[in-house]
This record gives C-alpha cells, sequence and structure tokens, in this order.
C-alpha cells in the first residue's frame, strides 16, 4: 500500500520567482468549529530562538513522541481561526503570518510534486517558510507511526534526487492535536539548510518547509510561529 501523491514542493537556492497565488485571510476566533476537541498544540521550538550557524540545521519544534492515531473529532470539518489568519479559498489549514515577514512569491520546485493552497512568507526562495497541502488517497488517522514514516522513504529520496541530504530518520511531533514528522536537511551543495515538516489529519497532509540560507534566525522563528497557529481539519 502506497500513500499517494504527498511529494514535497522544496524551492531551491537558485530558483527564479515566479508569480503565484497569494493567501487569503478568514475571521475567526482561534478555535476549530463546533467546540471540536483539539490536543495541545506544539508551541515551542527546540535552539529555534538561540543564534545558529546558517551552515548546520535546526529544529523548527520540540518533538512529541505519537504513538497513537490522531485525534479526528474536528467537529463539521470547518475552520475557525483568527482573524486575519492565512488560509486560501477552501485550504484544509490556516495559521497566523509570521510576524515581521512579508508573503512572498515562490517559483515552481525543483525537487518533489507541488501541493495545492501554497502560501509562503520570508525573503524569497533561499529563505522562507512554505505551506501547502495535498489530499492522501487513504484516511492516514488509520495507520500507525512507522506506516507512515515508510510510506514517506520514497517522497524524500525524491527530493534527494532533486538536490537534497536528509537525515534518514525524522522527528515526530504533533501540530494542532495531528501527527506530524521532521526531516532535517540541506542542499547537495552545502548553501541552504532546510526542514521539512510532514503533518497528517486523516485525508489531508500539510507540509511545511521551513528553508535558509542567511536568515537562520528569523526563519527559525518564523516556522515555529507558523507550526505553532496552525489547525488542520481532516
Amino acid at each position: 500500500m502506497r500513500i499517494p501523491g504527498p511529494a514535497a514542493a522544496i524551492i531551491g537556492a537558485l530558483v527564479a520567482l515566479t508569480a503565484t497565488g497569494c493567501a487569503s485571510t478568514i475571521a475567526g476566533d482561534g478555535r476549530l468549529a463546533a467546540d471540536a476537541t483539539r490536543s495541545e498544540q506544539t508551541t515551542e521550538s527546540t535552539d529555534s530562538t538561540e543564534p545558529t550557524d546558517s551552515t548546520e540545521p535546526t529544529e523548527s519544534t520540540e518533538p512529541t513522541q505519537t504513538t497513537t492515531p490522531t485525534d479526528t473529532d474536528t467537529g463539521d470539518g470547518e475552520l475557525d481561526c483568527p482573524g486575519e489568519s492565512v488560509s486560501p479559498p477552501g485550504a484544509p489549514y490556516c495559521y497566523t503570518a509570521p510576524t515581521g515577514l512579508d508573503e512572498v512569491e515562490l517559483g515552481d520546485p525543483t525537487a518533489g510534486e507541488s501541493g495545492s493552497f501554497r502560501t509562503s512568507y520570508g525573503f524569497g526562495p533561499t529563505d522562507h517558510v512554505e505551506v501547502q497541502a495535498y489530499v492522501v488517497g487513504i484516511d492516514t488517522d488509520t495507520l500507525t507511526d512507522d506506516e507512515i514514516v515508510a510510506e514517506l522513504v520514497s517522497v524524500i529520496a525524491d527530493l534527494e534526487a532533486g538536490g537534497f541530504d536528509f537525515e534518514e530518520q525524522p522527528t515526530p511531533l504533533t501540530v494542532d492535536g495531528a501527527r506530524g514528522f521532521a526531516y532535517q536537511g540541506t542542499s547537495t551543495d552545502g548553501s541552504q539548510n532546510i526542514v521539512t515538516h510532514f503533518i497528517f489529519r486523516g485525508l489531508n497532509e500539510v507540509q511545511i518547509n521551513c528553508a535558509y540560507v542567511e536568515e537562520a534566525d528569523v526563519i527559525d522563528s518564523a516556522c515555529a510561529e507558523v507550526l505553532g497557529s496552525m489547525q488542520i481539519i481532516d
């Protein structure tokens, strides 16, 4: 069994900017609809607020080990997010735009498969936080952690074929109560560091790429903000 279509869309350091759709905002009060039960969000980062050498990858969240399927009690399946949240129409996610960063336009991915509802904040292809979504062809809440990680092996292989090296074992984490797996990586020329997060809830996968060449501290902080405010429906 394979999970169809969750391939990532990491932007390399040499990609030229091209026009892409911009995010829109929705109103709300920061809760999932219908007072849905939510697990505690991961809001703290590991080494994300301390100065870091831009040649070494850094983790953007404190890992939380997950061993059980995601709690899928998401009410009526609608997002209820803070005013001015980032959420393209129809997207299965929303989050608060990272402080001090502008929305940027990123070109086509140099590795993997581009997702839907792409939104990005930062300085351009080299330094940014990018969010995108994929529809997965199976209810991921029925899968174990080991099964999901096994399916991600081929996704990571696709990314590495596009010019990146990733650590073999991911760091497990939770985002909005949903299971996630973070992979530390660098471009093959050593210039760009990246942490790619795969977050699964039901039929949806939300991928968050946090990449930098020069602005390590800024991107680490922005990545933690996005992960901490993220809401995902199934």
